[in-house]
């Protein structure tokens, strides 16, 4: 009788706090962020007759506004400036977009980052992601701009629908897109969170993939993408993170020698490439002042086929709270007619500081 008379008592307890906390939550939030980076590099052994420094200025204002939980308006925009031999400006657009949230439906109109490969350096699946550039994997400047899309997602428990249609009316002309339309269903099962996408490029075939994600106790990750676009595409890679921290990742990569895989430096008719990326990086380097500050990575992709590569370095220092400075290295080996190799120098070397509000 007294745990029966409690549970009305219980049940108007979680009404008013539940009731308290939505009174309590702000209608409307802003948030605000900057950065401005200094960039400079020099290019080692040049081959060829072009400048050997390349100086970037960055700056990188971020800006969004929520009102009430469910409509949403972000922006993200770079302003760049570089001196390669002359000195060029222009500026991008990462992202804008518009978001309402109804219910278990999120709805977005805009310039936005959509990621649905689940891989590091490289992606067979992420139809609509930014490229995937595995010498910078972490897009170290920021520079990775969205794509303009409408989009409609829906949860519903362990289900995940999400529609999409981009345009590709205002993407750069370099990059080769077309107006997409895509369908990705989510779901964990055992474990594995899964998906499966569908779609179809304009002018071109209708393509599919599947991903999964899988973490194997405190230190193991694994993932995979295998996609079909008039060939089959494969992805495979694991990461795994010591006690210590140092994380390390490794991926196969098998995509077809067709205009949408093909990288640029390789031939039409060089048949189908493997590459490999491997990864090892420690943030903080030890709970300790003078070291905590510093983050270290050391990483390779290469080419199997032609047996070209590129070594890259990182090491990151922080200064309080807003300045960082950090060096960057890029040393591709390989036959000069090779996909890494081709590079026209021995080596890539960067130095800059960031300011971050």
């Amino acid at each position: 009788m007294r745990v029966g008379a409690a549970n009305p008592a219980l049940l108007l307890l979680a009404f008013a706090s539940l009731a308290a906390a939505q009174e309590s939550a702000p209608r409307f939030e802003f948030r605000s962020s900057l950065a401005v980076i200094e960039d400079a590099t020099l290019y080692s052994n040049l081959r060829v007759p072009a400048p050997g420094t390349l100086n970037q200025i960055l700056i990188e204002p971020s800006m969004s506004a929520r009102y009430r939980r469910r409509v949403t308006v972000s922006t993200s925009l770079v302003g760049m400036t570089d001196t390669y031999g002359d000195t060029h400006a222009q500026g991008r657009v990462k992202e804008a977009y518009a978001g309402l949230s109804a219910g278990d439906f999120d709805f977005t109109v805009g310039r936005r980052m959509v990621r649905w490969g689940t891989g590091y350096a490289f992606t067979a699946a992420g139809v609509l992601d930014p490229p995937r550039i595995p010498t910078n994997p972490t897009d170290r400047l920021n520079l990775n701009q969205g794509r303009d899309l409408v989009k409609a997602d829906y949860v519903h428990g362990l289900n995940a629908f999400s529609l999409a249609w981009s345009s590709a009316a205002l993407a750069p002309a370099h990059a080769n897109l077309r107006d997409t339309t895509a369908f990705r269903y989510n779901v964990l099962v055992k474990g594995f969170d899964t998906s499966l996408i569908a779609g179809d490029d304009r002018g071109g075939d209708a393509f599919g993939a599947m991903t999964f994600t899988r973490v194997l106790g405190q230190s193991w990750e694994i993932h995979g993408e295998a996609a079909w676009r008039e060939q089959g595409a494969l992805l495979a890679g694991a990461k795994y993170t010591t006690g210590s921290g140092v994380t390390f990742i490794a991926e196969f990569y098998a995509p077809p020698n067709i205009p949408y895989f093909r990288d640029m430096s390789i031939a039409p008719l060089a048949g189908r490439q493997h590459y490999l990326f491997l990864d090892a990086q420690k943030n903080r380097l030890r709970e300790l002042p003078g070291w905590k500050e510093w983050d270290l990575s050391a990483y390779m992709v290469a080419n199997l086929d032609d047996r070209s590569f590129t070594v890259i370095g990182d090491a990151n220092r922080r200064f309080g709270n807003h300045f960082s400075a950090y060096l960057h290295i890029e040393i591709p080996r390989g036959g000069k007619s090779s996909d890494y190799g081709a590079a026209p120098y021995s080596a890539a070397t960067s130095a800059g500081v960031r300011f971050q509000l």
